[in-house]
């Protein structure tokens, strides 16, 4: 060893860094004990068996019960296994089929009807100095039951000019005479649609207006800058900004439409002749009227098929706007 260098000593088994056991490098558990489920439980399990009791049985028993032919309501009726032939029964039974063809009607006029509508006066009111005042009143009829409103407008198109609101207004306008909406099979459902119009109305748009203040005042004052003139703005800018808002309406208003029932059955019941009867409306007559569970039950099955994919869609739009 030269000397002024000092010496080196071998590495003790003391002073060498022992590299750590798996075991040590395990992090310590952190699932959550089961003592901390009790207070989720607390809080979710009323709720939980609420839904269960009034959604998840009510549903599974109607899918059972659709499978049975049922004399009777109560749980002592006789009951015979049918398997599919209440359903097949179903297109061969003509007031079903005419309710089927009213549900479709519903879904292509109400909807686009009441979408365009609130958009238009969204847009308008939003251009109106004091929109509170006219927003309040179209939202007044959401305020009132579908029952109620359903009573309002039954009078409203009474033959009779001195109590029908729409036939007085007729019969001063030259060429007019009053008109039979509820009693003419040809148009009844057009004078339901105009009550159901009517009432959704106020809905949509306040929640389209709500979509339309939104949209950055930059964007459309960019427009104008451009050149844009109204109609390009509104159809380029507002509606595609406007447009998640919109399809949550659709979705809404056609769900309403296709379980519409209240209404029609307070105005008309279904008359005159089963003309404008509704799927909701005929399983509530199939079930209680007719004591025939096991019919209406497969009726409240078609409309619940007919009803999940536009929740589906809908579900799955919110999640892709909450991925962004």
């Amino acid at each position: 060893m030269a000397q002024g260098q000092p010496a080196i000593t071998p590495p003790t088994t003391s002073s060498v860094a022992v590299a750590p056991t798996t075991a040590a490098i395990q992090p310590k558990g952190r699932g959550i004990k089961p003592r901390s489920y009790i207070p989720v439980l607390c809080f979710l399990g009323p709720a939980l068996a609420l839904i269960a009791f009034f959604v998840v049985y009510p549903s599974i028993k109607t899918i059972y019960l659709s499978f049975y032919a049922q004399n009777g309501i109560g749980y002592n009726a006789p009951s015979t296994f049918t398997g599919w032939d209440n359903y097949t029964g179903l297109w061969s039974n003509d007031q079903i089929r005419t309710s089927i063809r009213n549900n479709i009607l519903w879904l292509v006029l109400v909807t686009p009807v009441t979408v365009i509508l609130g958009v238009l006066f969204a847009v308008l009111f939003d251009r109106v100095r004091y929109e509170s005042i006219p927003k309040s009143i179209v939202f007044i009829p959401m305020a009132i039951s579908a029952t109620a409103s359903g009573v309002i407008w039954r009078l409203m198109y009474a033959d009779d000019p001195h109590t029908g609101t729409v036939n007085a207004i007729l019969s001063h306008l030259p060429g007019f005479s009053p008109l039979s909406f509820l009693g003419d099979a040809s148009f009844v459902n057009f004078a339901l649609m105009g009550a159901q119009i009517w009432t959704g109305l106020g809905f949509a748009v306040v929640v389209l207006s709500a979509a339309l203040k939104s949209i950055p005042a930059d964007l459309t004052e960019a427009a104008k800058i451009d050149g844009a003139n109204e109609i390009q703005i509104f159809s380029r800018i507002t509606v595609p900004l406007m447009w998640p808002t919109i399809t949550v309406i659709i979705t809404l208003t056609m769900i309403g439409v296709l379980k519409i029932f209240d209404l029609v059955y307070t105005m008309t019941s279904g008359g005159p002749a089963g003309s404008s009867d509704v799927l909701a409306l005929e399983m509530y007559v199939q079930s209680f009227g007719n004591a025939n569970p096991g019919v209406g039950s497969a009726i409240a099955v078609v409309l619940l098929i007919a009803v999940i994919p536009i929740m589906a869609i809908n579900i799955n739009r919110f999640r892709t706007e909450g991925q962004r």
